[in-house]
């Protein structure tokens, strides 16, 4: 049986007595945990992917055997417009949707000539890879563009980029296995156009919905969505929110690797559907995260992500009232956008700047203190010198994260490594903005004039890239660490204040320690804890710890196959000999991450295809059309050579023999020349016969 898609500080004073160590109060530090900067990998996410009752509700379900909800669409800039029947649409007329489009902006147009880099993926059906076998072949969805003089590097999360059209699954036939219908017959236990429904130990029913993703490289996948039923609810009048448990699992197929006989199975983990398009943004080697309203590729939008509760989703995540302490836990935050602080703002802004500092440190496991007030300083501002009891005192606030965490969890026990403070290391705050989308970028021109990638902008922010403002280690770390002026960040004021009880110390309150905090106007800023080591910000595309280029070579062909001299070329100089030479002369050497920015010197549009690793001139499987019907192309090096070639479009009958793999995979091995290494296939004229594809 096949499924079908239907398609689908007030008066507080300290006390004279010392307390003893407070219960239940900031027993939660804040871990930064599978943030955006470094779960961005498809193995990431599978370990994300653990929620055991889902997963085993669907691989039981044998219908869903003959779905493949992981074969691989076309190119995301080749791709037609995602349309689709009977489905859901993700709410975007809510005031919380008002309030975050107000704050995020237009979003970004990448249009038909910015494209990610290419694949070695060996079939295009990830449900039969593991996901570390995604990894090593299907880089990172990366997108770079030229702002402010310098090209700035846009990375996605694999598989987490999410449309806002979800389609309803259905059974495309009745079921074989008759029930009893409750009058003396019998009736099939599902009729065909019934909704596919699942269930399991410890999961309520669930609808199964698809929906789209952008998986890696430049393919999109069609991941599954569960919505719990709700009781006396028709399908379609179950809203689909941000935030909310409308949409509480996500799934993917892959390989399982444990698994003895290597058997494909679905994967779930819990979540939220989230707004906007988040990942990494990155000038050389040094992150920040952004945060975009949508992203426009080709002829479909982006505009949403999925939060997992151990990354990103920590912050949206609502605490009990009767959990709330005045500070962060490790998998809430407090700062769902669609709640209100009590003097009824918006928590729109709390929830950008959080995202903006979560990820800065760009490492898993850190503790970290969030806070959103100023209630020590307040506090002092009222009391100078006084010595304050900070846990005391959030609690005169507990919904909000305050200032002054101490760490106790641990405190008292063998185990010490839950017991310290943070009141020493300021380390990063924001103010809830985001840099603004120029009009270049939007128009996708080159820094030289001509068509292409981006111009380069007024102004000092960039382009969805979440402002930030770091604290001083990061002033007197600028010899060794350039991230702070790769992005000239700002140092925001900080102030030593006397004193905080630190109860990781000592169980009688009796010591104190001084809290240096940050003084500058924020949203959300952080502190680090006691024990953590401040280190310098780095990211890059490829997991490699020492660079060498690759190669990137460039051709343009005619209609009947043969090369075009000089009617492309490279508008991105990267002042890299090519590493590997062959009989193509136009060819330059890039570094993983940089960009792949070419255009027609000739002035005409042309289709321009892209082909990535070892294989390109052995087979065709890895040829992919990226940029339609353009006069420029800007892609991203990952870690495999790269192949870049304009061929013409095809007319109105298609007789166009160069837009083909098969012809091009023959183009690139003939014109390379039979002493090029690793090329196994015969050497084929330079020129073919007219209309006659090269084998």
């Amino acid at each position: 049986m096949v499924l079908c898609s239907a398609l689908a500080a007030c008066g507080f004073s300290p006390k004279q007595q010392q307390p003893p160590r407070p219960a239940g109060v900031a027993q939660q530090n804040a871990l930064n945990a599978l943030n955006a900067l470094n779960a961005l990998n498809a193995l990431n996410a599978l370990n994300a992917l653990n929620a055991l009752n889902a997963l085993n509700a669907l691989n039981a379900l044998n219908a869903l055997n003959a779905l493949n909800a992981l074969n691989a669409l076309n190119a995301l800039n080749a791709l037609n417009a995602l349309n689709a029947l009977n489905a859901l649409n993700a709410l975007d007329s809510t005031s919380v949707s008002s309030t975050l489009d107000a704050a995020l902006g237009p979003g970004l147009q990448l249009g038909d000539r910015t494209v990610a880099s290419g694949d070695t993926l060996v079939t295009k059906d990830l449900s039969q890879l593991t996901a570390r076998q995604i990894d090593a072949q299907c880089p990172v969805p990366s997108f770079n563009t030229n702002q402010n003089g310098v090209w700035v590097q846009y990375a996605l999360p694999k598989f987490i980029t999410i449309g806002s059209t979800f389609e309803k699954l259905v059974y495309d036939a009745d079921s074989p296995i008759q029930v009893p219908d409750g009058s003396g017959g019998t009736r099939p236990l599902w009729s065909a156009g019934d909704d596919v429904i699942v269930q399991g130990d410890g999961l309520d029913p669930h609808r199964l919905f698809l929906g789209f993703a952008i998986a890696c490289g430049n393919l999109a996948v069609r991941p599954i969505f569960m919505a719990p039923v709700v009781d006396g609810q028709a399908w379609n009048d179950h809203p689909i929110r941000t935030y909310e448990d409308d949409l509480d699992y996500m799934c993917l197929k892959f390989v399982d690797e444990n698994d003895p006989k290597l058997a494909s199975k679905w994967f779930c983990g819990g979540g939220n559907l989230a707004d906007g398009v988040t990942g990494v943004a990155s000038i050389k080697s040094s992150p920040r995260s952004f945060l975009f309203n949508k992203i426009a590729l080709g002829q479909n939008t982006w505009s949403h992500h999925w939060e997992f509760p151990a990354g990103l989703g920590a912050i949206s995540g609502r605490i009990a009232p009767a959990d709330q302490t005045g500070f962060a836990q490790d998998d809430a935050w407090n700062l769902n956008p669609n709640d209100f602080h009590a003097d009824g703002s918006s928590k729109v802004l709390d929830y950008i700047a959080a995202l903006g500092v979560k990820t800065a440190t760009n490492r898993n496991g850190v503790n970290i203190s969030p806070y959103n007030t100023h209630d020590l300083e307040d506090y002092w501002a009222v009391q100078p010198g006084a010595v304050v009891d900070s846990l005391q005192l959030a609690l005169l606030n507990p919904s909000e994260m305050n200032q002054g965490e101490v760490e106790i969890r641990s405190c008292g026990t063998a185990d010490s490594s839950q017991c310290f403070d943070y009141l020493s290391y300021p380390d990063v705050l924001s103010d809830g903005t985001v840099g603004s989308v120029p009009s270049g970028l939007m128009n996708q021109q080159l820094p030289n004039g001509s068509t292409g990638a981006v111009a380069p902008t007024s102004g000092s922010d960039f382009a969805g890239v979440i402002n930030i403002s770091v604290g001083p280690w990061y002033e007197t770390a600028s010899s060794f660490c350039s991230w702070k002026t790769d992005w000239n960040l700002p140092t925001a004021p900080t102030k030593t204040f006397s004193s905080v009880i630190d109860w990781s110390a000592s169980a009688d309150g009796t010591v104190v320690k001084p809290d240096t905090l940050f003084t500058a106007s924020y949203k959300v800023a952080t502190n680090l804890g006691s024990r953590e080591t401040q280190r310098c910000p780095t990211w890059n595309l490829c997991d490699t710890n020492a660079q060498s280029p690759n190669s990137a070579w460039l051709l343009a062909l005619d209609v009947n196959g043969a090369v075009i001299l000089n009617a492309v070329g490279f508008s991105y100089d990267s002042h890299i000999t090519c590493p590997d030479k062959n009989g193509i002369p136009q060819c330059q050497g890039f570094l993983c991450g940089t960009p792949i920015a070419v255009q027609s010197n000739d002035g005409l549009a042309g289709d321009w295809w892209l082909c990535s690793g070892g294989g390109c001139a052995v087979s065709p499987d890895n040829w992919e059309l990226v940029c339609p019907n353009q006069t420029a192309c800007v892609t991203t090096m990952a870690d495999d050579d790269t192949v870049v070639v304009r061929v013409p479009v095809p007319n109105s009958s298609g007789s166009n023999v160069t837009n083909d793999p098969s012809f091009l995979r023959g183009a690139f091995s003939s014109n390379a020349g039979a002493t090029f290494t690793g090329l196994q296939s015969p050497t084929l004229p330079t020129t073919p016969p007219p209309n006659t594809a090269i084998p």
